[in-house]
């Protein structure tokens, strides 16, 4: 199913003479939220679920300003190299945050899937199967 909505957000943010532009996408079947300056992506994420992306676009663009009040761009350094800086940065705060998102998903996963087997336990033992034959199985075919 593809995104019905060509939602776009954009941010504008100004260091000295260069200009970037952080971005909010639909794209395909997910969302894309990326940085860039001029044609030079620094950084892109894709998500499936929509919830997911806007609240990572909100932290992706409240962490870009406080990277630059912490670490202040001036005219003597080189510009690729604080870019990088930048991008290495974001990269850190996006894998911090998917590692909590996935701990959240796989905390969700388990009770579920403990409460499924602990059912089919009991659904097991009240019913009377007796051999593989009387019940279904998947088969590769």
């Amino acid at each position: 199913m593809m995104n019905t909505k060509t939602t776009m957000k954009m941010k504008t943010y100004q260091y000295g003479p260069y200009t970037f532009k952080s971005y909010f996408k639909a794209v395909g079947n997910g969302w894309e939220v990326g940085f860039k300056q001029g044609n030079r992506t620094y950084w892109v994420g894709n998500f499936v679920h929509k919830t997911e992306a806007t609240q990572w676009w909100s932290m992706f663009n409240k962490e870009i300003m406080a990277f630059s009040k912490k670490f202040n761009f001036s005219e003597t350094m080189p510009f690729a190299w604080y870019c990088n800086f930048l991008s290495n940065h974001m990269y850190t705060c996006y894998y911090t945050w998917l590692d909590k998102m996935f701990n959240k998903h796989e905390t969700n996963f388990k009770k579920a899937y403990t409460k499924d087997f602990n059912r089919y336990m009991k659904m097991k033992k009240s019913n009377t199967w007796t051999t593989k034959e009387t019940g279904w199985y998947l088969k590769a075919i």
